[in-house]
């Protein structure tokens, strides 16, 4: 029996999008509130699945978006992400027809916002404004990764600390780039210049799972090592994140839901629309210190 065809008594049903990460999700209504049954079995689907779309929704409002977000956790604020007009936990990730490559956020592989002590769980996103191609969102599953690395290296990587920071989105070394991608305005560079520790191999909380926890918007360093010693070591590793076996693209269609876990997943945007405008909104979910 596949997911598409298994029945529950939640009328749920199930269709995995590769055999890497991330399931379609048929026969809910997101404006409605979930039932105890549903709710359980959407978080057991996001634990296994880690990415899951639910293609057939109608117009949300910003309340009935914030509400299914707080299924999985409380809000968590961002520093640098703009913020929809009367709604402060809403999320706007936008491009203009206008814009070029370089000025549009999230086009390298990246976990958001790993520079806090507590980065967000995961992000719940719906599409708004879709251009009529491209703009798909890539997503790589790090349990995926790690579980390819050598047992030698695997542990060695458990041992180890890196250095999260900010700095070349938004804090001093950002200042040398011509332009910034779209951001809140103001952002305080002594945020972005904040240095965090987190290890480099995190485990979920509800599986057990463990995933690498390096990114290469963020990560400067590993800890007690140098830049330059760090660099080829970091280099292999995000080198694997381009491997199709370990990933999917997911396509955005006007309204449709995308929940995907911020911790154990990375993802990037694929800038292939210019001349069309892109918008999506979003809520953040309040993530754990990682470990």
């Amino acid at each position: 029996m596949n997911m598409r065809d298994a029945a529950t008594d939640t009328g749920l049903r199930l269709e995995r999008i590769t055999g890497a990460v991330g399931a379609r999700v048929w026969g809910v209504d997101l404006r409605q509130p979930l039932t105890p049954a549903v709710r359980e079995r959407i978080q057991q689907a996001f634990d296994e699945h880690l990415l899951l779309t639910f293609p057939d929704q109608q117009e949300l409002s910003p309340e009935q978006h914030m509400r299914f977000s707080e299924v999985f956790g409380d809000h968590q604020d961002l520093p640098h992400i703009p913020l929809v007009e009367g709604y402060p936990k809403l999320q706007k990730v936008f491009a203009e027809a206008t814009q070029s490559k370089g000025q549009v956020a999230g086009q390298n592989w990246h976990s958001d916002s790993s520079f806090l002590p507590a980065p967000p769980l995961g992000v719940a996103m719906r599409g708004v404004d879709v251009p009529p191609y491209g703009g798909d969102t890539a997503f790589v599953n790090m349990c995926l990764v790690f579980e390819s690395l050598s047992p030698a290296l695997q542990q060695m990587l458990s041992g180890l600390r890196a250095v999260h920071s900010a700095t070349r989105l938004f804090g001093t070394a950002s200042l040398q780039k011509e332009t910034r991608p779209n951001m809140r305005e103001h952002t305080s560079v002594a945020v972005g210049d904040k240095e965090q520790l987190h290890p480099v191999v995190r485990t979920h909380p509800r599986t057990g799972r463990k995933a690498l926890f390096v990114n290469r918007v963020y990560v400067q360093r590993f800890e007690g090592w140098t830049a330059e010693e760090s660099a080829p070591l970091l280099q292999y590793l995000y080198s694997l994140l381009d491997r199709p076996e370990f990933g999917c693209r997911v396509s955005w269609h006007r309204h449709m839901m995308l929940l995907w876990d911020n911790r154990f997943l990375q993802h990037r945007a694929i800038f292939d629309y210019q001349g069309h405008r892109r918008e999506l909104v979003r809520t953040t979910i309040q993530g754990e210190v990682p470990a």
